[in-house]
């Protein structure tokens, strides 16, 4: 059996696929799996004794004549059919794509040959998207920023492998000690973040610094992060003086900086790599989540795991964040604080409000839980106009074969704008309606009449979960007031 498992995401995502690959291995230990990374983030699989072959797309060399002052798109795409070709003649049994983009699809359709079992994100045969699987499509209606998601994707890439985890599957690799010495006591902070907006100015970490100093003084800050976050390190070293800051930033590779983060007594640092690094190292770690970043998903999966969440810089009061981290330092968790938790939800959180019933919406979906209770007339509101458009639209479904496609197609663009209008007014409403449109989605092709008996199957199942909000004998009185905002 050969299995070709594809991220083509950031070291990040590398890192949280290792227990899934570690458990695929376990599950079959007869099968020869591959694993397909873009080489920018191949050091991210140094020591992964899991995979049995490591690939890299060669993204710079099929690109490359597409950058020249006269782009060349015969040679571009022939060194693509190249590659594909390649990974063709693998003959692979199973394709999983871990990396859920549009890019990643097309890739994971030309590999996949007609006796292929697909994971992932693939394609149709005419180019239409294709969620091949159940996880993919919980994954498209409700994973990322701003979507109610609260499954940490470690656990969705082991859903959809089918995997279950143990303790090994949580390791750090075995790798050659570092030819650098650092104290036997240090703090690791990450200078940056996988992405800008993600991160903490150097300004405001060095405050942080500098008050952690002065309340937790003598313990030694080592920096750590990529060459070309070398000049923040220095930003931060100047306004935090009096800390005792040792620069390793841009002085370690990626397989180094494990046993950086291994010794360190904590890692301090936002959305990143080495958050990650620090789930198979099990270090306490202190994620600082920032802005849109959804932190269910993507945090820290260390046993002493521990989000500080602020919606942006500027509500970020510094000398509390080094308070903090001192006291965290001493054993003390402060009330802001969201530990990490066992079970399906990574993190600890009683909340109320819009969030805590989408994710209550989400498992009624999914889980079978129960309906989240409705604590706003909107939702009532919105669920019967939901209602009266679903019933509008299966009513047009049904005359598609007395009046066609080209009569009826521009009732339902029109039927499907309100449902989309719906989900901006009343946002509890927002996982119901990402989950019909997926599945609207997962349509594949075929004649028009398995079209049409597809789709109503799916806006029946719609109405039964509307159902739950708009009893048959409910008397909404304020329906015309939602209806003058949709």
């Amino acid at each position: 059996m050969k299995i070709l498992v594809i991220q083509l995401a950031r070291l990040g995502d590398i890192f949280m696929t290792w227990p899934a690959l570690r458990a695929l291995k376990r599950s079959h230990p007869q099968a020869e799996i591959h694993l397909l990374t873009r080489p920018r983030f191949g050091a991210a699989v140094e020591g992964l004794t899991a995979v049995d072959r490591h690939i890299s797309l060669p993204v710079s060399t099929i690109l490359a004549p597409l950058v020249q002052d006269e782009a060349d798109f015969d040679t571009s795409l022939e060194r693509l059919n190249e590659t594909v070709d390649m990974l063709v003649a693998e003959n692979y049994d199973t394709v999983v794509n871990l990396t859920f983009s549009p890019v990643s699809s097309y890739l994971t359709h030309a590999v996949s040959g007609l006796h292929t079992t697909v994971l992932g994100y693939t394609r149709y045969n005419d180019g239409t998207l294709c969620l091949a699987d159940e996880v993919s499509s919980y994954f498209y209606a409700q994973v990322g920023p701003e979507r109610a998601n609260r499954v940490h994707l470690a656990d969705i890439f082991a859903s959809m492998l089918n995997v279950e985890y143990i303790e090994q599957d949580w390791l750090a690799p075995v790798l050659a000690e570092p030819s650098f010495a650092l104290p036997d006591c240090y703090m690791a902070l990450h200078v940056g973040a996988s992405e800008q907006h993600k991160s903490l100015s150097p300004q405001a970490w060095g405050r942080t610094l500098a008050y952690f100093n002065r309340r937790y003084q003598g313990l030694p800050i080592v920096l750590i992060g990529a060459a070309g976050e070398a000049s923040l390190a220095e930003e931060i070293i100047k306004a935090a003086p009096q800390a005792a800051i040792i620069n390793m930033v841009g002085k370690t590779t990626v397989s180094e900086l494990f046993s950086v983060v291994q010794e360190a007594e904590i890692l301090v640092g936002c959305d990143s790599a080495p958050i990650h690094m620090a789930s198979l190292t099990d270090t306490p770690t202190l994620n600082v989540s920032v802005g849109k970043v959804n932190y269910w998903e993507t945090g820290p999966k260390a046993t002493l795991g521990f989000i500080y969440r602020i919606e942006n810089e500027e509500k970020l009061v510094t000398e509390r964040l080094g308070e903090v981290l001192a006291l965290l330092l001493e054993g003390e968790v402060a009330s802001e604080l969201i530990p990490r938790a066992a079970g399906l939800v990574s993190y600890a959180q009683n909340d109320f409000g819009i969030e805590a019933f989408q994710w209550g919406m989400v498992q009624a979906l999914y889980l079978g839980g129960p309906y989240p209770i409705a604590d706003r007339m909107e939702i009532i509101q919105g669920a019967a106009k939901l209602q009266d458009i679903n019933n509008f639209a299966m009513e047009q479904i049904a005359l598609i074969p007395e009046k066609g496609l080209q009569a009826i197609g521009p009732l339902l663009d029109s039927a499907e704008e309100v449902i989309q209008n719906i989900s901006r007014v009343v946002p509890e409403l927002s996982p119901l309606i990402n989950w019909y449109q997926a599945e609207k989605i997962r349509i594949g092709p075929g004649s028009l009449e398995e079209i049409c008996a597809t789709a109503l199957s799916i806006h029946q199942r719609l109405a039964r979960h509307v159902e739950a909000y708009v009893p048959h004998d409910a008397l909404i009185q304020s329906e015309e007031a939602l209806d003058g905002t949709l």
